[in-house]
């Protein structure tokens, strides 16, 4: 018998051990780097710089790119991030957060049935610049949702008369917040691409973000019309 046998045995196990022992990705930090990768596009320079476990980022990159960036990634990944620890105001002073006085309290993120959707929302659809030099396109959009065959269909209608945006596609809602998706067709370009939204509300209105296959961040805010 090799007398080195046991101890190449030794070392092999302890490699496994040390494999098995490496931190894994928090649900936090998975949420930032999704955020991030749809969000880049309205700044190519910017890179994520750190990402800690509790879910905290910073972005680096060239102004005004990378605060767009950042801007982007807080509205995406919101509605799932943990509040801070509350800290004890000083004597006298109002709580952390609260409004000035004789300002109403900014809506609140809450959580989203998927039988709230079915029905008509109006409001604006917003394609941030992807390049410098280009400017904000903002038109009013249409989106409705029905069921069908035991599933949500979405489709929108927004653009402006001589370039119209048209799409459809799937939704589910998943742990209070929604998720679409489905395909573009832009006449300007005459063809189709793919689609990811998410959407949460935020009082009355429904808050979206998504990104297509080729780059373009759409940010929809629309609000339930009476039928």
């Amino acid at each position: 018998m090799d007398g080195r046998r046991p101890r190449q045995l030794l070392v092999a196990f302890t490699l496994v051990l040390m494999v098995g022992c490496a931190p894994k990705i928090t649900p936090q930090q998975a949420l930032v780097e999704e955020a991030f990768a749809v969000c880049r596009p309205q700044g190519p320079s910017t890179k994520l710089e750190r990402v800690d476990r509790d879910g905290r980022f910073s972005v680096v990159g060239r102004e005004p790119e990378s605060q767009r960036v950042h801007d982007c990634m807080v509205r995406y990944a919101e509605p799932t991030r943990r509040p801070a620890p509350a800290v004890a105001p000083a004597a006298g002073a109002p709580p952390a957060g609260a409004p000035p006085a004789g300002a109403l309290p900014a809506p609140k993120a809450e959580s989203l049935v998927a039988s709230r959707l079915p029905g008509t929302w109006r409001g604006t659809l917003k394609l941030p610049p992807r390049a410098a030099g280009e400017v904000e396109v903002s038109s009013p959009a249409l989106l409705r949702f029905v069921v069908a065959a035991g599933s949500i269909r979405w489709s929108l209608a927004s653009g402006t008369t001589a370039v119209p945006l048209v799409a459809d596609g799937t939704a589910i809602v998943v742990d209070g917040e929604l998720r679409m998706t489905g395909t573009v067709r832009m006449e300007s370009v005459r063809s189709n691409v793919g689609v990811r939204y998410a959407g949460t509300m935020v009082g009355d209105r429904l808050e979206v973000t998504g990104v297509t296959t080729d780059k373009q961040v759409h940010n929809l805010s629309i609000r339930r019309t009476v039928e």
